[in-house]
């Protein structure tokens, strides 16, 4: 590739990946989709839709919670794609060069929250003066700090990387290869007892193993698998629903006439301005203060109306400019519930800015539980499976079965969570706690997710045994004398030798990719595999 075509490339790849924080995690740079469509620019979809569908297998466990910031997966998937299609289609590179850039990229990503620190801090001397247009430009700058740390690298690593792989490749030993390849049937792994951790596995294994089994012994797919647990789900409820009177709709009748009444002051315009700045709450994200100043941002437009008076706009601005860290689409109830406060404090009622900041900070938590374990954990890796399973069998249609329904969460929970958190107002979450419709869903969406994990583990984890000896004329294959005890037990036992090590050790999940690779030369290398 020429410079311009690789400085065009880069500025592309820079722009997908900004996504993830820059403007409203749309999942666009997941391995997943984005993979497929480096492939299609590059002119070699199928290996798009390989290491794309194979990298977001391996980091499908690996999901920012709460402050962390783990492996880069957008990076992983978009510059492996370009690597292995750089060199000749060659999929098991690019995979295998997967976790190292990711790991690369996680220190990229954690250098970008420390330079936002110095946004934020040269914002508050803005938002301590009211001046609201400043406070915007600062807030959009953590743009261009995303930009600059996703593109330079970008660009260094396809100029002059793909040549020093090139080389690397053509001195690779074959046991290396081999046990490369190997190694990318054992990572994802990885991810699964990524997700065994996150989903409580303690509580729900015998949905996991229920998963496994009609994988394994009825030769269900994922999709299959998917259907039975959203089956056995819905019928949990409705036996459960016949035996008491706490329905759904009951959840949500009660408490409504505690709503301020009053003439709202909000209309639907505001909230939708508002609603399209909570897309942008992630681009300032740093280590001391998280979305604070992304949280501000959001506000304004409502702030500006509530609160004409100069002074009364600055302590608005002020006391949503203190720390804040929430699931992006669950924090947009915070904001729709502060909304509502904001404007009962400005109508005169008796409502202390201490009150709506404490408001926001109880509802933090487990809003943000919600989010990361129903949205993260659970929503996103169904459908990352599904579409996975489709891509790694070249249906480009995997792609999209993973990013339609994702970008419609994005939009609708967004909306609905300002939309109903302003309506309502504490009433909604005050309800949502006194009630057991978030049990009911949470619990829901687990049972659904163990299933799918446990189905998983047959399609996607490939551990297979080469050893075969010969007595006298009978050729003895271990492969088939483990099969025959239980298909798949291998990959079974790995998945949950990684989530043993995951809950034991802090390291855990660094240990696990290193014993994955370690596993898989060393097993070639032995004769093992």
């Amino acid at each position: 590739m020429s410079t311009i075509q690789v400085l065009i490339l880069s500025i592309f790849i820079a722009f997908l990946i900004l996504e993830n924080y820059g403007y409203g995690y749309w999942m666009i740079s997941r391995p997943i989709f984005a993979g497929p469509l480096i492939g299609l620019l590059l002119g070699d979809l199928p290996t798009g839709l390989l290491v794309g569908g194979s990298v977001e297998l391996m980091y499908m466990g690996v999901i920012p919670v709460g402050g962390s910031v783990p492996p880069n997966a957008q990076i992983a998937g978009i510059l492996s794609t370009v690597f292995a299609i750089l060199n000749g289609g060659n999929a098991e590179v690019g995979i295998a060069l997967a976790l190292p850039i990711g790991l690369l990229a996680q220190l990229l990503i954690m250098f970008a929250w420390n330079l936002n620190i110095i946004l934020i801090h040269g914002a508050d001397k803005y938002v301590q003066a009211g001046d609201d247009k400043k406070v915007e430009r600062m807030q959009l700058c953590g743009l261009i700090v995303f930009f600059l740390v996703f593109f330079i690298p970008t660009f260094l690593a396809i100029q002059f990387g793909s040549e020093f792989v090139n080389s690397v490749v053509a001195s690779m030993p074959q046991v290396l290869t081999d046990g490369l390849k190997v190694a990318s049937g054992i990572l994802p792994a990885v991810g699964m007892a990524m997700l065994l951790k996150m989903m409580n596995f303690r509580k729900y294994w015998a949905f996991f193993a229920l998963g496994f089994v009609c994988s394994v012994y009825l030769g269900l797919n994922v999709l299959a698998t998917s259907i039975i647990a959203l089956s056995m789900v819905f019928a949990m409820y409705t036996m459960r629903k016949e035996d008491s009177d706490d329905g759904f709709g009951d959840d949500f009748e009660s408490g409504e006439e505690d709503t301020a009444s009053g003439e709202k002051r909000l209309n639907q315009k505001v909230l939708k301005k508002v609603f399209l700045r909570s897309f942008f709450t992630m681009t300032t994200i740093n280590y001391e203060r998280y979305c604070s100043l992304g949280f501000c941002y959001s506000m304004i437009p409502a702030l500006r109306i509530l609160y004409p008076e100069q002074k009364d706009f600055q302590e608005a601005m002020l006391r949503h400019n203190e720390f804040f860290n929430c699931h992006p689409y669950t924090g947009n109830a915070v904001i729709g519930v502060s909304l509502a406060l904001e404007e009962q404090r400005a109508a005169g009622r008796a409502i202390s800015g201490e009150a709506i900041s404490s408001t926001k900070a109880a509802l933090m938590g487990p809003l943000s539980s919600i989010g990361d374990s129903v949205f993260k954990a659970t929503f996103m890796t169904i459908f990352a499976a599904i579409g996975a399973a489709l891509a790694l069998d070249g249906n480009p249609a995997g792609p999209f079965v993973f990013l339609v329904p994702n970008v419609l969460l994005n939009v609708c929970s967004r909306w609905l969570f300002i939309k109903y958190g302003y309506e309502l107002g504490t009433n909604l979450v005050v309800k949502m706690k006194g009630s057991i419709i978030i049990d009911k869903f949470v619990e829901g969406a687990t049972i659904v997710g163990m299933m799918v994990v446990g189905a998983m583990i047959v399609g996607f984890v490939n551990l297979n045994v080469g050893c075969v000896w010969m007595i006298g004329e009978k050729e003895i294959i271990l492969q088939d004398i483990i099969n025959s005890l239980m298909p798949s037990l291998l990959p079974l036992l790995l998945v949950l030798s990684y989530y043993w090590i995951l809950i034991k050790n802090k390291k855990g999940m660094y240990v696990c990719i290193i014993a994955s690779f370690v596993l898989g030369i060393a097993g070639k290398a032995v004769g093992l595999f």
